[in-house]
């Protein structure tokens, strides 16, 4: 992908790249054997998935020794990494554009990211990328199976992938034990739910992620693109002052579908637990509602010249101008130095084929019922339905 500053793959690997998104092994292949445990003391495997997961804390287990050899290579250069510059978050809702606007703001050389390799492999990220990389890029499906965004290891990646390999508590747990999806949002989600332990260990992990992807990247300014940081707007604020936030929105309806989709394509290349059928539509818009009435909540604590709030279809009408507009708000630094390089990452995503799929009567009736006051916050048109609420 141009604009992204790459080492290059094995050439003669890319024909057998896979199709599908399914794996032998959980993503959590990439923790430590240490964090595996700590998260089954919290959630039950599956019997139909112990060979699994066998597998995964086999591959976790084999990967220790490189782990070790990273911490202790690496520790006195990750202590000289300065942040200098504020970190900016993007916290759009899932499948509201933060995938486009954070490969927009990472085409500029100055930006620090979690890559797809470090958010699959954090404890390695520095040390193991020339072997580690082009086998892992086998595996991967060439796009997303939800969106059909082209997939790669050195493509940025929501670094929530990664802090689930690096800590107990995450949201994205619930991709890996989906019959706990309820008591996860209720205990993994919100900082003010973990121990003072639990809270200090999350932090330590943020910030050696963060300063990972500075040296792994190159750049000086992490850019940020998690919907979990919703839920840590002020946790955030605390740990990094002068951070900027943005919150890029769209069409609720449009986003609750597009999300209920999303999550089951995840599902069966991770899970170590069978999805309920308590997991449909209606847990999907509720979840929705309960995170957007969160950053609501919290958008309010931050200085308005630390945040900008984008609406999806308008941003598309004119993407160049509404990025400049953007470095200009968030003192980004030099757009002109980067204008091409958007430009240029924008041209090649024209070609690319775009999933289409249609919002059943279901997901306008939950979205009227759990999310009619969102809709009129972000002056979005209400839409009717003959489907009648039971």
């Amino acid at each position: 992908m141009q604009g992204f500053r790459a080492l290059p793959d094995f050439v003669f690997l890319a024909p057998m790249r896979s199709k599908h998104f399914r794996f032998p092994v959980t993503a959590l292949a990439g923790s430590r054997v240490s964090v595996i445990l700590a998260k089954t003391r919290r959630h039950r495997v599956t019997p139909r998935y112990y060979f699994k997961f066998f597998l995964t804390t086999l591959v976790a287990g084999i990967l220790e020794i490189f782990n070790l050899w990273e911490r202790i290579a690496w520790r006195r250069r990750m202590k000289t990494v300065p942040m200098v510059k504020p970190p900016v978050f993007i916290v759009g809702f899932w499948r509201s554009g933060t995938t486009l606007l954070h490969n927009l703001l990472c085409c500029d050389p100055d930006t620090a990211y979690t890559t797809t390799y470090q958010a699959v492999f954090p404890n390695v990220v520095l040390s193991q990328d020339w072997w580690l990389k082009p086998i892992i890029n086998l595996l991967l499906p060439e796009n997303r199976p939800f969106d059909n965004v082209h997939m790669d290891m050195d493509n940025p990646q929501e670094e929530e992938f990664g802090m689930v390999n690096l800590h107990a508590l995450s949201l994205y747990n619930f991709f890996i034990y989906p019959a706990d999806f309820d008591g996860i949002v209720k205990n993994e989600t919100y900082p003010e739910t973990y121990t003072q332990k639990d809270l200090n260990s999350w932090k330590k992990k943020y910030r050696e992620l963060i300063t990972k992807a500075m040296l792994n990247t190159g750049g000086t300014r992490f850019i940020s693109k998690n919907p979990c940081n919703i839920a840590r707007m002020p946790l955030l604020r605390e740990m990094f002052p002068g951070a900027k936030f943005i919150f890029i929105h769209r069409d609720p309806y449009h986003v609750a579908e597009s999300f209920f989709g999303f999550v089951n394509s995840i599902f069966p290349g991770v899970q170590l637990q069978p999805v309920p059928g308590s997991f449909n539509r209606d847990r999907a818009v509720r979840f929705y509602a309960e995170i957007m009435k969160k950053y609501f909540s919290y958008r309010d604590l931050v200085v308005p010249s630390d945040l900008v709030e984008i609406r999806m279809d308008e941003f598309l009408h004119d993407p160049v101008g509404n990025m400049k507009n953007l470095y200009e708000k968030l003192d980004l630094g030099p757009f002109d130095e980067v204008k091409g390089r958007i430009e240029k990452f924008l041209a090649e995503q024209d070609n690319r084929e775009k999933n289409h799929y249609t919002i059943p009567e279901e997901t306008v009736l939950l979205v009227n019922q759990y999310a009619s006051d969102i809709l009129d916050r972000l002056v979005y048109e209400r839409k009717e339905t003959t489907v009648q609420a039971t």
